[in-house]
Formats: structure tokens, sequence, C-alpha cells
């Protein structure tokens, strides 16, 4: 049996750079657990489109997104 599970994330920052940087982190961690052979789980962030400038703030959409086996 395999489960996903999805979750979403606006990350707002002062500058290009400083969101660039939040990003980065959020995507370069990923997770993965197995036990033997009955659990075995990993997961991501991944960028929905690019980056959008609304006033002083500038906005990223990811989705975190966890497939597990059972």
């Amino acid at each position: 049996m395999i489960r996903v599970q999805r979750k979403y994330k606006l990350v707002k920052a002062n500058s290009i750079r400083e969101l660039q940087e939040i990003v980065n982190e959020l995507i370069q961690k990923e997770y993965k657990d197995t036990e033997g052979f009955i659990f075995r789980s990993s997961a991501r962030w991944q960028c929905i489109g690019g980056p959008i400038k609304d006033s002083d703030y500038w906005i990223q959409a990811l989705v975190f997104y966890q497939d597990e086996e059972i």
C-alpha cells in the first residue's frame, strides 16, 4: 500500500537572495527512514512555479511531498 501526503507553504522574504537561501535550505533536506522491509519513507520540498514580487516582499510557493510504502 502506498500513501501520499502533501503540505503547502508560502515562503516570504525581504530580498530575492534571502528567499533563495530559505528555499534552498528546504529543498536540500531529504528525510529517509527504513526499518527492515516493513516501512520506507522519503519526503522533500518542491517549488511550485517561480518567485513573485508582491509590494516589498518576494514570495515562493512550495509543496512538501511525502510518499510512504507500508
